[in-house]
This record gives C-alpha cells, structure tokens and sequence, in this order.
C-alpha cells in the first residue's frame, strides 16, 4: 500500500499557512521558479466558464446516500455544487455538436480509425478537405478543451451520449475509447508498464471517455487512438490574479484558490471534513470554501510545466507558479509533488458503485515503482478510504487539498 504524502500538519494563520513536520523538521513548498513571475493575463472579455460535471447523486465510501448537510459525514461533494450546465446543440444533419458555453462545436461521433498522435493532424486535415459539415477550419482539440465535453452523471462512457456517440460493442472495448488531444506531455515515459522499448518515449495527451481518465500515452509507440475534432476560438484560459491575502482569483473561470495546499495527505471523506473544518474557522475571510470538482482543478494544470520537463525552464509541478505546493518524496524516493483529491467521485467499471473518487496529479503520475506513467496533469481515480483501492495503478488514498470557492465573474 503506498501513500503519497508528507507527514506534516498545516497550520492556518489569516493570511497564509505555516507547514511544520510533525518529527521537528519542516515541510517545504515550492514554486518552480525563484524570479518574479508575471502571472498570465487575459482580457475581461475571455472567460472560460468550467463547465459542470452534471453528477447529481451523493455517495459515502461505498455506495449512493441521501445529501449530507453541514456538519455531517462526506458534506461537501460535487452534486451539492451546482455550477455552469452543459448545453448543446445538435446540428440539423447530425454531424456536429455545438457547445452553447464554451462557444466550441465538435464531431458528434469520433472519426473512425485509429492513428498514433504524430499521425492524429491528419484526421482535421482531412475533414477540411472535404468542409466536414459545412466548414473547413476544423483542428484537435487542447487537453482542457476536450476535458470540458466529459460527463460525470453516469460514466463507462463518460459523455453525453443524447448528443455525441462513442461506439462499442464491449466493456472492454470502450475501457479504450481514448481520445486524442493536441497538448504534448512535456516529459518522457519513465515507467517499464508498456514495455522497456517504450521507456524514453515521447508522450501526448488524451481523455478516455470509456473509464473518464486523463492520461499521457505514448505519442508514437503502442497503442493508437482515435480523434474528436474541433472548431472555434481557443477555451481554457487563465488569469490569476494574486490578492495578497493567501488567495488568488482566476479571473476567467471565476474561482478562488488557496495559494497554499493543505501540507497534509487526508483520505476523501477526511478531505471533505477539512474542508468544513476551514470553513468553521472562515479560514482567509471566508466560509464557504469546498474540494473542486474534477473539471474545477484541471482548470489549473499547467500541462507546460512538470517534474520530468526535457527543459530546465519548466521543471516543478504542473500549475502556476503563484500557486504554492508542498514538496514530497515519491515512491521511489525522487522529489515530487502530489495528488489533489477531487470531490468527484468515480466508479472502476460500468456495474460498480461510485465507491472511488477523482484525484488530479500535479507531479508525476507515477506507477507503483514511482516511474512517471501517464505525465503531471493526468487525471486518476483511486479508493475514498484506505483497504479498497479501485484504481488501476497503486492504491493513492491519502492525497492534498486544494481549497476553492466562487466569485463574481
């Protein structure tokens, strides 16, 4: 059983939190540089609303519960946040979705075929060549915005099947309805899961609407994957605005963040009661502070930036710099940075209970030997309490927190 964390407590003071190692020695957080950085920014006309991940049930550590309120036990999950909806319209020949929030229209159905990622520009090349449904602009889509279609009500496919199809003809089948992305990993592959001939490989991003996981997979070797294409303005922008006060505003999706993680891996039902915790204390001012959902926290990945990064310039974890983040020892003793619970939560296969949640990695997104697998900004679920792993790789049940809240776009 691994757990990837450090063991320290956080203390909140009000404008910012203290780490202390529980053996006398102090935790550390790090930014990946030590220069000035100017945070990104956008106009006030680009916002990129996240669009919600339509769960609606409640769930303990095993299966689906009537909603907790405050104060009790697994409060504060992602049904009991109502964000942006998802609205789409299906073009009249079938052949397109527009997506009314992100301004964005998509294949409805995957293009058949699959190719290796160094192969996938040829599948919007070719639509264009033939003005596939009425335009000739189509191209693949960012990791954020082929993320921003995932749909977490149901899963095993993670989608919204009344308007865009993913085809299969078995569970096994659609445990591979892997998408690619445009967003290269700025890595390489480390782990020895796929084969030693893969290890060094070059990586590129998908989301696999079958299991709903992101992940990097080999760009070039293995596996080939299938393509969703896109068209319209580029959506998932940032534009961090540091308050001063131990927060920072993204100004483009209209949440506040904690510039500092909690120090401390928690299992999921303990994440959701620090997080009440916090708010008992109107921690930085506030009380209404939750986990994000999972679409909330990819929001902040930097997929730029990583502890494997090829250049020296974007090596540290994969978020802004602003942000703060604890340092740990991974699983193979390397230095690294850790796993964020989501309060998302996930099912293994298409009969299982929603007994896991999400967690998003803004280190390595490691194998059970501490090799990167799947590239900082993949997206994994695991087990909420220890001794029930559901998860694919090693069981990750003690994960930080990020703490958010809404704010006036």
């Amino acid at each position: 059983m691994l757990f990837r964390q450090t063991f320290c407590t956080a203390v909140a003071t009000a404008t910012l939190m203290t780490l202390t190692a529980c053996g006398g020695g102090s935790a550390s957080t790090t930014t990946a540089s030590t220069s000035a950085v100017t945070p990104v920014v956008t106009t006030l006309a680009d916002k990129s609303p996240v669009v919600d991940t339509s769960q609606t049930d409640t769930y303990d550590a095993t299966s689906v519960i009537a909603a907790p309120t405050t104060g009790q036990a697994f409060y504060g999950q992602d049904a009991q946040f109502a964000g942006t909806q998802p609205s789409y319209t299906k073009s009249t020949d079938g052949l397109t979705v527009k997506d009314n929030v992100t301004g964005l229209t998509w294949q409805a159905s995957q293009t058949g075929g699959d190719v290796y990622w160094t192969e996938a520009e040829t599948i919007p090349a070719a639509l264009n060549k033939s003005t596939y449904g009425g335009y000739s602009d189509w191209r693949l889509p960012t990791i954020r915005e082929l993320y921003s279609v995932w749909n977490g009500s149901t899963g095993w496919p993670y989608i919204d099947k009344n308007y865009f199809t993913v085809s299969y003809t078995s569970e096994q089948e659609l445990s591979h309805a892997i998408m690619w992305s445009s967003t290269k990993y700025t890595g390489l592959l480390r782990s020895s899961i796929e084969g030693s001939s893969a290890v060094g490989a070059e990586m590129a991003f998908g989301v696999n609407f079958g299991t709903g996981h992101i992940k990097a997979y080999s760009a070039s070797i293995g596996p080939k994957h299938m393509v969703r294409a896109v068209r319209g303005p580029i959506y998932g922008t940032s534009s961090f605005v540091d308050n001063g006060n131990g927060t920072l505003n993204d100004k483009a999706t209209g949440l506040m963040w904690t510039q500092f993680d909690s120090g401390v891996g928690m299992d999921w039902q303990q994440a959701l009661a620090w997080a009440q915790t916090k708010n008992g204390e109107k921690f930085l001012g506030y009380s209404d502070w939750r986990l994000p959902n999972t679409k909330e926290l990819q929001s902040l990945v930097d997929y730029t930036r990583s502890a494997e990064a090829t250049a020296a310039a974007n090596v540290g974890p994969a978020i802004n710099p602003l942000f703060k983040v604890s340092s740990i020892t991974n699983e193979a003793g390397a230095a690294d940075y850790p796993y964020f619970w989501t309060n998302t939560s996930a099912k293994a296969n298409p009969t299982a209970a929603f007994n896991s949640a999400w967690y998003v990695a803004f280190g390595r997104a490691a194998d059970a030997s501490g090799k990167d697998l799947h590239g900082a900004g993949a997206i994994r679920f695991d087990a909420k309490v220890t001794g029930k792993t559901q998860g694919q790789d090693a069981e990750l049940v003690y994960n930080y927190v990020r703490l958010v809240r809404n704010v006036s776009l």
